[in-house]
């Protein structure tokens, strides 16, 4: 009764570590909703053990390595539990699994023969008996074939996506730093010039990285060292000037409303991304962007009163903002004034080509 029962007990929790990994790696790999169950829970985790270090002692290379991480060890872990719930299936019976001898396997040999099993590479020097164990190994080695594929599928495509995420965020550095120098940057003395064409090139890029954080989860993890190549500092840095631009700036002085509305609502709908997989907004407002430095290079402003009424509707977006940025080690004044901090400097002709400020 007791050996009944064990059985029993090994059969059913091999099998719910099956289908727990069996469905996390489905919706992770094979939708747009986001990460699984489990991929989420971990990265997560992970992430914020790593951001409170980070926070303790700033350390943006320990932020770098733990995206990386990330991804080994979601893949390496659905690997595990593979493992590990198909040798507790050929466990629950003493004969599944035999020696060439035809003496039942230990422990240790059922887990090298589930692993040999589930990587594709045979049986080894042991074999199931009976049919049932022996269609139970077909099962297993057909579930460890579509793992590989599915895990090499989807590894390969976030390396992919994440360097689109860094070339756009060189795009929108090389515009500007921060909010009020993309504006100043594209300010040509009477109007905007040919800023709109660059709105209009941004707006695909936008929404595609909005898609790509859906499809890749993970990409919310990726960090960078150098602010120029910050997807997270850049996205903020454009928004904040988009707002600027809106609400901020006089209506006969904006660019196309078209290419400005377009890549507003691109960068909205990237944020209700962020928003929907793991992020929530900050508790309290960051600062309004100062319009004094646009004045000063004669860019007409509205006044300081009526840029705050205009962007009172904008608060809770401006929140996320400043979630997204604390959420990727960084503070605010990353992404200020550039009378502070100017992060897109190492871009300029006055800087040396291999002086490089990390953070």
């Amino acid at each position: 009764m007791f050996v009944s029962l064990m059985s029993i007990l090994l059969l059913v929790f091999g099998l719910l570590i099956l289908i727990v990994v069996s469905i996390d790696v489905l919706i992770t790999t094979l939708t747009v909703g986001g990460g699984g169950p489990l991929t989420s829970r971990i990265s997560a985790w992970l992430w914020r053990i790593a951001l409170q270090i980070h926070r303790w002692h700033s350390n943006h290379r320990l932020l770098l390595v733990t995206g990386w991480l990330i991804l080994v060890t979601v893949a390496v872990l659905w690997f595990a539990l593979t493992w590990v719930g198909w040798t507790l299936i050929f466990s629950a019976d003493q004969t599944a699994v035999v020696t060439p001898k035809k003496l039942p396997a230990t422990t240790l040999e059922r887990i090298y023969f589930v692993g040999y099993t589930i990587a594709t590479l045979g049986m080894g020097s042991y074999n199931p008996q009976g049919a049932i164990w022996e269609i139970t190994t077909a099962i297993a080695s057909v579930n460890g074939f579509f793992l590989v594929t599915l895990t090499i599928a989807y590894l390969l495509p976030v390396v992919s996506a994440a360097t689109q995420q860094r070339q756009l965020a060189v795009y929108i550095s090389a515009l500007g730093g921060t909010a009020d120098e993309i504006i100043v940057r594209a300010w040509n003395g009477k109007d905007f010039g040919q800023f709109d064409q660059h709105l209009i090139a941004l707006t695909p890029m936008l929404a595609q990285q909005g898609e790509l954080h859906l499809t890749y989860p993970i990409l919310h993890y990726f960090h960078s060292i150098e602010r120029t190549r910050s997807i997270t500092l850049s996205l903020v840095a454009l928004d904040e000037a988009l707002t600027i631009l809106e609400y901020g700036i006089k209506k006969s002085n904006q660019p196309d409303p078209a290419a400005l509305g377009a890549a507003r609502r691109a960068s909205a709908a990237y944020l209700k991304t962020l928003k929907s997989a793991y992020l929530e907004p900050a508790s309290e407002n960051p600062p309004l962007p100062s319009l004094e430095r646009l004045r000063k290079q004669g860019i007409p402003t509205v006044s300081d009163r009526q840029f705050w009424d205009a962007t009172k509707h904008v608060t809770k977006r401006r929140r996320l903002l400043l979630a997204l940025i604390h959420n990727d080690g960084w503070v605010w004044d990353a992404i200020a004034s550039s009378k502070t901090t100017n992060r897109a400097t190492t871009l300029d002709d006055q800087t040396t080509i291999d002086k490089v400020i990390l953070h």
